[in-house]
């Protein structure tokens, strides 16, 4: 029996949920993020700490001078994905990882561990290419896995709000339960809650270019990548949709 396509994330209602509920790669995912932070932290000196962030985040000025950094031409394309790996403390760290748990672990449940990485990676580098062409060409650092959480926000957001759909087959008469579709804008739009969380985000995003110390850092929230990040995932997983993962 062939069900209809454009639905993933389907439950099963056999199934006895686990005490731990995160997918196995979010919960990898978080303890290699985990253990990069608690090394730096033990590991290096202040002096090396600030090269550590230097040489792996995201620079701002490295496009226009990649000779006068390390890594050369070369830096210029690992760091777009090598700074959503580094964290400037542990409250930063923590807020990041939080959001990493409620909205990674959908889409990695609706498109695997090849789609997660993907999200993951894709909403790294145009967070930072965002970052980059709003910042300007000044020496600003970016470091932090807000890019790719905003890219598992904004994919999240299209399903995840959306009522669960049923399929009965017209022979038997057995319902079957096939999950939620992947909303397009005007479905969002006229979902209360899936709007209602957009408006909160784009809210929370502007407070946190108003008061940055409300996650932990003294230097400016990087909001700019949230939003790049957001429309990365948001479109990103259109095309998983029709990936067979």
């Amino acid at each position: 029996m062939n069900l209809p396509p454009g639905h993933g994330d389907t439950p099963n209602p056999n199934a006895n949920p686990p005490a731990f509920n995160l997918p196995f790669i979010v919960a990898a995912a978080i303890g290699l993020l985990f253990s990069i932070h608690l090394a730096a932290q033990l590991m290096l000196t202040p002096e090396a700490y600030d090269h550590f962030f230097v040489q792996f985040g995201y620079v701002t000025l490295r496009d226009q001078l990649p000779a006068e950094f390390r890594g050369g031409e070369f830096a210029r394309y690992y760091t777009l994905f090598s700074h959503a790996f580094l964290h400037v403390g542990w409250q930063h760290f923590i807020f990041n990882l939080a959001w990493l748990a409620v909205f990674g672990s959908p889409v990695a449940r609706r498109y695997g561990n090849i789609g997660f990485i993907a999200v993951f990676l894709f909403g790294s580098a145009v967070g930072a290419l965002a970052f980059g062409a709003i910042s300007g060409s000044s020496f600003v650092i970016l470091i932090g896995a807000s890019g790719a959480v905003s890219a598992f926000i904004g994919g999240a957001t299209r399903f995840v709000f959306q009522p669960v759909e049923m399929y009965t087959d017209e022979a038997t008469g057995e319902v079957h339960v096939l999950g939620r579709k992947l909303a397009s804008l005007t479905d969002i739009v006229k979902n209360r809650r899936a709007l209602s969380f957009a408006g909160f985000w784009l809210a929370l995003n502007i407070l946190f270019g108003l008061v940055p110390g409300i996650v932990g850092i003294s230097g400016s929230v990087a909001w700019q990548a949230h939003l790049g990040g957001y429309v990365a995932g948001y479109f990103m997983v259109a095309w998983l949709e029709r990936r067979p993962f």
